[in-house]
């Protein structure tokens, strides 16, 4: 006697690359949110730009201080603070003090660590199983680290901006600063998919994940803290934004959208960065091949 089995037809259709490396973007944008302690940093990192929000009410006269707005009356040297210029939506996230302290505060732990962590647990192997060359695995691991620390960097600013226009009295906050925060938006994105990429960088070449951590909290802080002693001792301002990682992408994103600033050397930056991105990219090719990688 037979029994009829019922089985599902089996059909085999073509996927496309973006779609197998999305799955691991959208893991690693999210594994943040997996635990209470990791959903208590993500909103740690966003309080700068919660307070410039509180900021941002009390200057539009939203919250009653005794004034209706005082905005309209700050001198043209306190662009940063006066939220009818496009300078006050970027200065947290582009501030030293303390916008690079969240920004290393978040990416440490998600963009530093993420490929190496994944190597120390023997997981490339089971990744490059699935179809995805090491080349799309690393640009998944970055596309999901880019997109987290975008909705800070990026997000939290057009959030900002948005708020500003519509407590606002009339339309002239929008009409006055929508041209120079879509070029200083598109600038700090750009910024935020370079530093990041930097960092996974880092991670693909780093052996373990802690070591990983170390190496990229250095390059924030210590380029930082270099660039400021010798610029200082050489009396030449203008080297802070050469040695500087985050002030050479601080540069780039002030010159884009043509944000107040001075003492600086906009290719220098450029030169910093590029040189960085392509000195990690060359170590990286060798550190990623799959004979290296499984190692």
């Amino acid at each position: 006697m037979s029994l009829a089995h019922h089985y599902r037809p089996l059909e085999c259709e073509r996927v496309s690359g973006f779609q197998r490396i999305w799955p691991l973007a959208r893991q690693e944008m999210t594994a943040l949110f997996r635990t209470k302690w990791g959903v208590a940093l993500y909103f740690v990192c966003l309080l700068p730009s919660l307070a410039r929000l509180v900021l941002l009410l009390i200057m539009l006269g939203a919250v009653d201080l005794g004034s209706r707005s005082v905005a309209g009356r700050m001198p043209q040297a306190m662009d940063d603070m006066n939220p009818h210029r496009a300078a006050f939506y970027f200065e947290g996230s582009l501030s030293t003090m303390p916008g690079m302290i969240f920004f290393l505060l978040l990416t440490s732990v998600v963009v530093s660590r993420c490929v190496a962590r994944d190597r120390a647990t023997n997981a490339l192997e089971l990744y490059w199983t699935r179809g995805i060359s090491p080349w799309g695995y690393v640009f998944g691991k970055w596309l999901g680290g880019f997109l987290l620390t975008a909705s800070m960097t990026v997000g939290m600013p057009f959030l900002l901006w948005i708020t500003g226009c519509l407590l606002a009295e009339d339309w002239s906050l929008m009409t006055d600063t929508f041209g120079q925060f879509a070029i200083g938006l598109f600038g700090i994105a750009l910024m935020t998919a370079v530093w990041t990429a930097i960092g996974t960088l880092i991670s693909a070449i780093a052996p373990n994940a802690n070591l990983a951590m170390v190496a990229w909290s250095m390059l924030l802080v210590g380029s930082s803290a270099a660039g400021f002693v010798i610029s200082q001792s050489l009396d030449e301002s203008s080297l802070r934004s050469c040695l500087s990682f985050w002030d050479a992408g601080r540069v780039v994103v002030r010159s884009l959208a043509d944000l107040p600033q001075r003492d600086v050397s906009l290719p220098g930056a450029l030169l910093m960065l590029g040189s960085l991105f392509g000195g990690l990219l060359l170590f990286a090719r060798r550190r990623m091949r799959v004979v290296e990688a499984l190692q």
